[in-house]
């Protein structure tokens, strides 16, 4: 078969693997890893693995252009493209004429292309006249530029991933590779598996990982990496482990280093980083000893207030041992950005200038103006990131153009940037995703195309530089963001901005590299398709790239050596702990997830393995503060806080806590939103932010007690108190029953009437043991009245009773005909107790033997058919009256339907369909009935049960002025439109839907406790509908959809069927998610396909295996390890106790690091202490 597979580069972290998409007939795509392509060969991290399901999924983005006409104008407008363009022009025209070019900005994003970028930055440079354009890629790696700039001349990498395997010593500081850069660690692994000599030396607070699986990890105190390569250095020098020829030859600068590295002994550089002596002589022995010696970092050293003077350091050793331009070895920093390095290079940032030019040469600065053909390029530096939002609080910047990023949630102390973006005079956001946070505070929305639905370059972290094509079309209106930025300069009057395509760009582009040190100017896109990917310099005809740049030695500073430099300080200068403040708060990234979700977000698989931000903190310092694992704590620093729940681990130094950074606003909250802490300070040459290093408080959250009323005594009001209860004693909880009987089990009360039940085995709860709920409980009495303003209710009885919060609760009644007349003997509902003792004791006083009574049930709906067997089962005779054609008409499909109808007559239940009751009138015998169908068909019975449904008992809350559709409307935490009312059960309507099933309820419930005891991390976002039919002798269930919508080519069924053997099995799909299914006759995988429904998690390889049920999957034991194949650490324990000890073995048995292998190391972790236990 011909491979129609198209090549392309994935769109995250900055290692650049190669894909293969393919597209099927229905227009959607599928990736794979390339196994041909130098980087990642074939394999592909977790995150990757499921880069399709962002591109298939459209559900989230912008299809057109809105604005907002003023800013007393509350909403955005649908506009068309000419409107929003010239709108945007007048605006920038008006500002510039009236505040000059500098009062007008541009923050753009590692994301863009290479082509995006050198657009972007001729456009604001070359055009608009200021140099305030920045990149978010500011507050990844301007740290790493300067230290290479200021080291090798240029900001260049001088080594190659191929020089991973070359290698035989790692000194991995201030990254996790094996979560952020996943693929790269994965051939450090492999590499040190066949070479066990090869060694890897960890530097973290935390023991991630990374530092996991390290040789030697050394867990210093954070701030201290300057004083820690120090000391190494200073080992170094001591015990002769340097290379004197290089140093000599090779570098300037080495005095001024020796003298500073010689300042603290190592006892003492010991005390002041934490690390012991003996850890520093062993790493600094390793690596003096070793042949290849790789330094490889990221945001630990970046994200610094003395993040340059860290990189210096850092690269101090790799110039005394000489490791530099040769194979397996060198310096090498790790990017975050799929195209950070594309954006250096074409001088993304507010202090650089295209092809390593500098902003401040007035030379280079000419030599741009002349190649864009403009008067002159602004001397003045830029705003950078930081310093952008902060002139846009004070007014010095009056309208800022964001692409492609999301500052309210990445920047820090970002409270303070939400109040800057509401002062702008004018906000452009162009993005993908209406999940941005950022997009709240525009005036003009634009919706740009996303990876693979435009064509451009980018270049990873080895300077290799791929072409990334065009495959799908944008949805609705939305357009690349370069013909974006284009059209914006042409209707602001420029010239220079008509290009044909994208690849006219490029070669503009590598024509202006011609004689740098980056020339690409033999380069273009047809060697790109055609030959691969190319690391640059690409510089002479047919040249095939530059794997190791300094191979000669020949540095690009002007004495053409390497130059030691000298950090300004040994020690951090970010603001202490103190008595207020104890804790030193770090931030991060986790496994699966990446920048702030709107991507990795929309995947459910990427979201099980840390589905919500946790606090991490040592368990020492938790027993201090009486936290304990699952504890929701308050966090603060001088700049505001955020609230989580607590994960105790050891992993973490004591005095040290860490937040994941991912996390945005949940509705109106922003308290998951780990950025509130952070300070801007910022390194004072690189203006990075110091995002490692923030002093904050950590306290057991602790709410005002208050006073909470329940409304209703069914399953939500039950399930909410006891949740409630294991979070909050302190609070006082009233409820209202308008029964007698409180907390019971509805579903079962047809085996309460046969007596297969008895009446305590409906209790959710028994009498005695209420107390132990600590509620003040309200029997026969029920509310009538809500006042919202002065939060008084008034009960049945006439007395008022005050409120903090309220929760309506009132469940369900029983629909009735409005002919029906239950106030006369032998008519029923059932609906409650009452109902079922009225019909038990009707019966009963009948007389009549079981065998000789008959019941007519209205209704063949799950609680007409449930109630027909369970008196079946006592030989009542039972003849339901069916409205429809089918049985179950909202829960199963008409095949379905017709085999539950035949087991139903199959044990002795005549069934009418198509037929309505039309009269029902007392016959001349006691306890005997009447009923004439529509049809004409007369019956006689003893009892008829009306079952036909129910209706919500929302008038109260009508009356009270709440908002309502066909329920009361609530949001994801079930909040009505009165902040301090909550709504649960079958009268919450969640977005146009209610959810009529005990399931539901409870989960509901379960959201509002965590809600009212201050977790914010797990809103509401609706419930599966499931139905389960209690027959004995049949198993029939429904999940989700039953039914696929006509005309949507982009659902599909799967059925397997034997109508014989009374089997039946549906499921439905849509983009690879299972939405719905019918299990009949086995309903085994009933609990795994509800999971699979209600956490949405894709299917990927897994479908064929799932639907067709060659084997039963086993479900997630204990925590979650492996999120491609869903397998937890309780199924990985289980299979070493059965004796699977060797470690390739268990991840064949279990599927652990089968998929992208992002969780070997955790496996690996597992079985080694499992193995110590055995």
């Amino acid at each position: 078969m011909q491979d129609n597979s198209i090549k392309s580069t994935c769109s995250y972290c900055g290692v650049g693997c190669g894909l293969l998409i393919k597209k099927d007939s229905k227009n959607k795509v599928s990736v794979e890893g390339d196994p041909d392509h130098p980087v990642n060969k074939g394999m592909l991290c977790s995150k990757g693995r499921n880069l399709h399901y962002v591109v298939n999924d459209t559900s989230d983005r912008l299809f057109y252009p809105q604005m907002r006409w003023s800013k007393s104008h509350p909403n955005l407008d649908r506009v068309d493209w000419d409107t929003a363009l010239e709108r945007a022009a007048h605006v920038f025209k008006s500002i510039i004429k009236q505040h000059g070019p500098d009062s007008v900005g541009f923050y753009v994003s590692g994301q863009c292309l290479t082509e995006e970028y050198y657009i972007a930055n001729k456009l604001v440079k070359g055009f608009l006249g200021t140099n305030n354009i920045d990149t978010n890629s500011r507050l990844c790696m301007s740290s790493a530029v300067v230290g290479y700039k200021k080291t090798f001349g240029e900001d260049s990498v001088p080594i190659s991933y191929a020089d991973i395997e070359l290698a035989d010593c790692f000194l991995i500081t201030g990254a996790n590779p094996a979560y952020c850069h996943p693929i790269l660690f994965r051939r450090i692994e492999a590499h040190k598996e066949k070479n066990p000599d090869v060694k890897i030396i960890a530097v973290d607070p935390r023991r991630t990982d990374t530092a996991a699986y390290a040789d030697l990890h050394l867990q210093l105190l954070p701030g201290t990496d300057i004083i820690l390569y120090n000391a190494i250095g200073r080992r170094l020098l001591e015990q002769g482990l340097v290379d004197k020829d290089f140093i000599d030859n090779h570098t300037e600068g080495f005095a001024q280093y020796r003298a500073q590295v010689m300042q603290l002994s190592l006892k003492e550089a010991a005390k002041q980083c934490g690390v012991p002596v003996a850890d520093i002589k062993k790493a600094a022995d390793i690596i003096g000893i070793s042949k290849g010696f790789i330094s490889m970092w990221a945001m630990g050293l970046n994200q610094s207030v003395v993040g340059t003077n860290k990189n210096f350091a850092l690269l101090n050793l790799s110039l005394i041992t000489g490791q530099v331009g040769k194979p397996g070895s060198g310096p090498f920093s790790l990017t975050g950005q799929p195209n950070a390095m594309g954006g250096r290079e074409v001088g993304g940032m507010a202090n650089l200038l295209a092809v390593h030019k500098d902003l401040m040469n007035e030379n280079h600065r000419r030599e741009v103006a002349h190649f864009w053909g403009v008067n002159e390029i602004s001397g003045k530096p830029g705003y950078t990131a930081t310093q952008m939002f902060e002139a846009l609080e004070t007014g010095r910047l009056k309208a800022v153009w964001i692409i492609c990023t999301n500052p309210s949630v990445s920047l820090p102390d970002v409270r303070k940037v939400d109040k800057a973006l509401q002062n702008a005079k004018f906000v452009v956001v162009q993005d993908i995703s209406k999940r941005s946070d950022t997009l709240q505070y525009a005036d003009l929305i634009l919706p740009a195309a996303g990876w693979l639905e435009k064509e451009g370059t980018m270049t990873n972290s080895e300077r290799r530089i791929s072409h990334l094509p065009k495959v799908v079309e944008a949805p609705g209106e939305a357009r690349p963001d370069v013909e974006i930025l284009c059209d914006f300069a042409q209707k602001m009057g420029f010239r220079g901005f008509d290009y044909y395509n994208t690849s006219e760009i490029y070669q503009e582009y590598a024509a202006m590299t011609k004689g740098t040190n980056i020339d690409i100017s033999y380069l273009n896109y047809d060697r790109l398709k055609n030959e691969g990917t190319f690391q640059w310099p690409v510089n002479t005809y047919r040249h095939t790239g530059t794997p190791r740049l300094f191979e000669d030695k020949k540095f690009y500073t002007p004495s053409k050596k390497a130059v030691f430099n000298i950090p300004s300080t040994l020690y951090n200068r970010s603001i202490k702990p103190d008595a207020e403040y104890p804790f030193v708060l770090t931030t991060g990234r986790v496994r699966d997830q990446w920048h702030t979700m709107t991507k990795t977000g929309k995947v459910s698989r990427l979201n099980t393995h840390y589905p919500t931000p946790v606090l991490e903190i040592h368990p020492v310092d938790a027993v201090k503060l009486k936290i304990r694992e699952g504890t929701i704590c308050e966090v603060a620093s001088e700049n505001g806080n955020v609230r989580v729940k607590a994960k105790l681990t050891d992993t973490i130094r004591q005095g040290v806590v860490f937040l994941p950074m991912h996390w945005g606003k949940k509705l109106a909250s922003d308290l998951n939103r780990t950025n509130n802490l952070t300070q801007n300070m910022v390194d004072p040459q690189s203006k990075e932010p110091d995002f490692k290093f923030t002093a904050v408080r950590v306290e057991k959250y602790t709410k005002k007690r208050e006073k909470i009323v329940v409304i209703g005594s069914g399953a939500a009001a039950f399930r909410f108190i006891q949740n409630y209860r294991e979070r909050n004693t302190q609070d006082i909880i009233c409820v209202f029953s308008k029964e007698a009987h409180p907390f019971y089990n509805r579903v079962l009360l047809p085996e309460y009437i046969t007596e297969e039940l008895s009446w305590e085995q409906l209790l959710k709860i028994k009498e005695q043991h209420l107390s132990t709920l600590d509620i003040r409980l309200f029997k026969n009495n029920s509310i009538v009245d809500i006042d919202k303003k002065s939060r008084t209710l008034k009960d049945s009885q006439g007395i008022y009773h005050a409120y903090d919060k309220l929760i309506v609760a009132t469940g369900s009644r029983a629909f009735v005909p409005t002919d029906v007349r239950l106030d006369l003997p032998g008519r029923f509902t059932m609906r409650d107790k009452l109902d079922a003792d009225r019909f038990k004791k009707y019966l009963m006083q009948s007389g009549i033997p079981n065998d000789q009574q008959h019941v007519v049930i209205v209704g063949g709906g799950l609680l007409g058919l449930e109630l027909a067997a369970a008196l079946r089962h006592k030989s009542v005779k039972i003849t339901i009256i069916q409205r429809s054609s089918y049985l179950m008409e909202r829960q199963l499909d008409s095949i379905a339907s017709n085999m539950l109808a035949n087991n139903v007559q199959q044990r002795g239940i005549q069934i009418y369909f198509d037929n309505e009751v039309s009269t029902v009138f007392d016959a001349e015998e006691s306890h005997s009935l009447e009923v004439t169908l529509k049809s004409g068909k007369v019956l006689e019975a003893n009892a008829i049960v009306y079952a036909v449904g129910t209706r919500p008992n929302i008038e109260i809350a009508r009356k009270a002025g709440l908002k309502m559709g066909k329920g009361l409307r609530v949001n994801e935490y079930m909040q009505t439109s009165d902040a301090s009312i909550f709504a649960l059960g079958e009268i919450a309507e969640f977005r146009n839907q209610t959810f009529g099933i005990t399931a539901a309820a409870e989960e509901q419930a379960n959201i509002l406790a965590n809600y009212l005891a201050g977790d914010i991390s797990n809103p509401y976002k609706g419930s599966v509908l499931m139905n389960i039919l209690k027959f004995e002798d049949l198993d029939l269930c429904s999940i989700g959809q039953v039914s696929v919508p006509k005309n949507d080519p982009s659902y599909e069924e799967v059925i397997f069927m034997d109508v014989s053997k009374q089997y039946y099995k549906k499921c439905i799909i849509k983009d690879d998610l299972l939405v719905g299914a019918i299990l009949m006759g086995d309903k085994q995988e009933f609990a795994e396909f509800k999971n699979l429904i209600d956490s949405r998690i894709e299917l990927a390889e897994k479908r064929e295996l799932l639907l067709r049920g060659a084997t039963k999957q086993e479900p997630v034991k204990g925590k979650l390890i492996c999120s491609c194949s869903q397998v937890g650490s309780g199924n990985i324990e289980e299979a070493i106790r059965q004796g699977c000890t060797d470690f390739t073995a268990l991840c064949d048995q279990t599927g652990a690091g089968l998929g992208c292998g992002s969780c070997k190391t955790e496996v690996r972790e597992l079985l080694t202490e499992a193995t110590v236990k055995l």
